[in-house]
């Protein structure tokens, strides 16, 4: 047996973040072997009024569960602690979750990636959404076909984040995990009313104010309810347009490809700077209504809309320091970004007396247009492939229209007998068209044809209407071989097919001119995905599990490139899939004062799908060939006495592709690094830490004192625009302080109190080709302090 001395000698000698890491692994594990001796010491030291931390119920595997009892990894905030931890965004909730990494566009732009599986490539996401019933990671070859929408989180009943491959129930780009955002239901015979106020102000930036409210209202006694949420939110901006002139491109104002690098913007002549140009507007709201004609059935309606207005994406120059804030620009020109989305639902649950049916029909639409300054990164590709050195003016339009019905229907087991079942079947349609559009007339004449062939000097002009069609059947057994021995299988059965049709035209596009190139091109793939866990509940605070599964994502296509600059590239690209092997504990001591949730994992990524960017800028997805991820996770929460209570959760990631397919030999990943074995795979945070303290203690019998302190710990990765990045690690630290009594919460919150201004991603997407000489990373927001006001009636 470990003792705890032990363990913090070796603690004190371990000096880097791997060892910190594994020792965290293990130390988890070795509480688990020392149970019942760690117990009883937890209990004789800890204050006698400690009380126990709260066990969230979870449906993640379609029936009501909890989270200790639920035999996969799993992490669940209910919607109390939402508020009480001030976490407003799906983002929010993602910092503070082992094993999840994000990559952020845009406020509500945000692909995620868990367990070292990124999104980087291909044409749907690795990590699954479902708002309440509503599959929302949709498959598709566009801007925001892998990006996530982002809800607010105001009135929610909970939020679960399922790590590992979900495919048995939750179906294609589930092979990383799911999240599931689950809203507050209507409640029948009690009228209830809530209100959060947020008022604050940010480092470089202005005032930011929100205000969200709710209301329920039961119609009919025991029959009807109806729910409705608002928000109408202003965050200001804190970044600064400077517009200088001349501006300085290379030498003279004209450079080759790769030699081309930036003059000194800081010491061009300013016309003029625009403060804070990255302000954001949220206005949405939500409408959910049950009705329940008998007992045996209910009927769940639901509807939101949500529309965000921002001014500019969060991208700072790296040319000038991220830490300054500025973005320059050679024109003085806008760049709005709009993005809207509606979502509709409706699930009829039926009760059978032996097995549950539910129906889960969904339809949803999502909408994003932006504009880019692109005069910089044109200049230099028309310097480049076409010898003009004018000074021209470039302003990329773009838009993404994207929308999907889905259909579930499956049967579930009632009961506690030993033989748990459930079968399903799904289909989903979905759609989407992105366009991206540049012209200017005074480069009109490098056209194919002279400017008689394209009068607009269309640069770029590509519309890609994308379909795809999916099938699933599933079922999921379990059986109970003894009241602590129980044994779960899954299968489930998938088809797609997918189809991409583009019309490409300008100087940059296969013709040359403003004549449109049309193509069209399809995928299909059909296949199984299986699932065997093993699980013993030796007592109710003690789960050991262990499970292999199987996950995958469709394969799809590329947008076709321009010929005449990058001839002879693949354009369509097979799914990719992999195995997941992984054992765990989830254990409770103390009188479930104390909770140690550990796992280690390994998977086997087959068919990788990858973003390559080739040297005439073009950036494609192809299967690159197998790579690996393994790694622990641990979370790890006390309550020390009644009013003290602390958390510790980690991971550490390895991940990267082990064989490279043998068409591929040569080629580079980015312009420069080699596409070899051992290459780290994109996106990816080698470690991820976040450890919080809270405190609470009445300071009289009618108010309380609440206290929270949270620091959140994410590791190097590597990130693609036109080279290969590496962006360091960061620790971003947030504190809340507040004091409730009966229906009112006041809180005073300080976000990033360090002021920490670190990169998120590189491939932000806001220019229209990758440009060796351009680098604009999206960044942290910086120091945030504001005050917060929740009232419940």
């Amino acid at each position: 047996m470990i003792s705890r001395a032990e363990i913090n000698r070796v603690f004190t000698l371990a000096k880097n973040s791997r060892l910190r890491c594994l020792l965290l692994a293990g130390a988890g594990l070795a509480a688990v072997s020392s149970g019942p001796t760690f117990a009883q010491s937890a209990a004789a030291s800890s204050d006698s009024e400690a009380t126990s931390l709260q066990e969230i119920v979870v449906t993640a595997e379609k029936r009501e569960s909890t989270v200790q009892q639920t035999p996969f990894s799993i992490t669940a905030i209910s919607g109390d602690q939402l508020q009480q931890r001030g976490l407003s965004s799906l983002e929010d909730v993602a910092i503070q979750t082992p094993g999840i990494s994000m990559k952020q566009f845009a406020p509500g732009e945000t692909e995620y990636e868990m367990r070292g599986l990124p999104s980087t490539g291909g044409s749907s996401a690795t990590v699954g959404l479902y708002l309440n019933e509503i599959p929302m990671a949709a498959p598709a070859n566009s801007f925001q076909g892998k990006a996530m929408i982002d809800p607010t989180l105001f009135d929610l009943q909970r939020v679960e984040v399922l790590r590992g491959p979900q495919g048995t129930l939750y179906g294609a780009g589930s092979m990383g995990g799911t999240i599931r955002i689950i809203t507050a239901p209507p409640v029948f015979n009690s009228f209830q009313a809530a209100s959060q106020t947020t008022l604050s102000g940010t480092a470089n930036g202005g005032f930011n104010w929100g205000q969200s409210a709710m209301v329920n209202l039961p119609l009919i006694d025991d029959k009807l309810a109806l729910r409705l949420v608002g928000t109408d939110s202003y965050d200001d901006g804190w970044i600064d347009r400077i517009v200088v002139n001349p501006f300085p491109t290379g030498a003279g104002g004209t450079c080759g490809w790769i030699e081309c690098t930036r003059g000194n913007v800081q010491g061009a002549p300013v016309v003029s700077r625009q403060n804070d140009i990255n302000w954001e507007r949220l206005q949405g709201g939500r409408a959910a209504l049950k009705y329940q004609p008998i007992d045996t059935l209910t009927l769940d309606m639901f509807f939101m809309y949500q529309g965000m207005h921002t001014g500019a994406f969060p991208q700072v120059d790296a040319s000038v320091g991220i830490d300054n804030l500025d973005h320059y620009q050679p024109n003085n020109i806008d760049t709005p970004f709009v993005d809207t989305f509606r979502i509709w639902g409706l699930t009829v649950n039926y009760d059978m007396g032996f097995a549950r049916l539910t129906s889960a029909s969904a339809a949803w639409n999502h909408t994003s247009t932006w504009i880019g300054e692109d005069t910089e990164a044109g200049r230099v590709l028309v310097s480049t492939f076409f010898g003009d050195t004018t000074p021209n003016t470039y302003q990329q339009l773009e838009s993404d229209h994207t929308q999907q019905t889905s259909q579930e229907l499956r049967l579930a087991s009632e009961g506690n007998g030993s033989l748990q079942w459930l079968i399903g079947a799904y289909f989903s349609n979905f759609e989407s068209i992105s366009r991206s559009y540049t012209a200017n007339p005074e480069v009109a004449y490098l056209s194919v044809g002279g400017a008689a062939a394209n009068p607009l000097g269309i640069g770029f002009d590509q519309r890609n209407p994308y379909f795809i069609k999916q099938y699933a059947a599933f079922s999921e057994a379990s059986y109970l071989f003894t009241p602590a021995l129980k044994a779960t299988v899954g299968l489930r059965y998938y088809k797609y097919t997918s189809e991409l049709d583009s019309s490409t035209a300008g100087l940059f596009g296969p013709s040359g001119n403003a004549t449109p190139v049309l193509a069209s091109n399809t995928t299909s793939a059909s296949g199984v995905n299986p699932k065997f866990n093993l699980s013993y509940e030796p007592s109710k605070d003690l789960t050991l599990y262990a499970q292999a599964a199987k996950g995958f994502r469709p394969g799809g296509v590329n947008y076709p490139p321009p010929a005449n600059l990058c001839p002879g590239k693949n354009v369509t690209y097979v799914p990719d899939y992999i195995w997941n092997y992984e054992a765990g504990e989830k254990a409770r001591f103390a009188d479930g004062r104390i909770t140690v949730n550990a796992d280690v994992y390994y998977i086997r990524l087959y068919n990788a799908q990858q973003l390559l960017t080739l040297p005439c800028s073009y950036v494609f997805t192809t299967n690159v060939g197998t790579g690996e991820s393994y790694g622990p996770e641990l979370e790890v929460s006390a309550r020390i006495t009644k009013q003290l209570s602390v958390s510790v959760s980690g991971t550490y990631t390895t991940a990267h592709i082990v064989s490279v397919n043998s068409s591929l030999a040569g080629s580079t990943i980015g312009s420069t690094e080699n596409l070899v074995p051992g290459i780290p795979l994109l996106n990816v945070p080698e470690y991820s830490f976040s450890e919080a303290v809270d405190y609470a203690v009445p300071l009289n019998e009618a108010v309380t004192l609440t206290a929270r302190l949270n620091a959140t710990t994410t590791g190097p990765s590597y990130d693609l625009n036109y080279y290969v990045e590496r962006l360091p690690s960061y620790t971003i630290v947030d504190a809340r302080v507040g004091l409730s009594s009966g229906r009112w919460e006041g809180y005073l919150f300080a976000r990033n109190l360090t002021n920490k201004i670190a990169e998120l991603t590189v491939d932000t997407m806001a220019y229209f080709a990758a440009t060796p000489s351009l680098d604009f990373p999206a960044v942290t927001t910086p120091r945030t302090i504001g005050v917060q006001l929740n009232y419940k009636y």
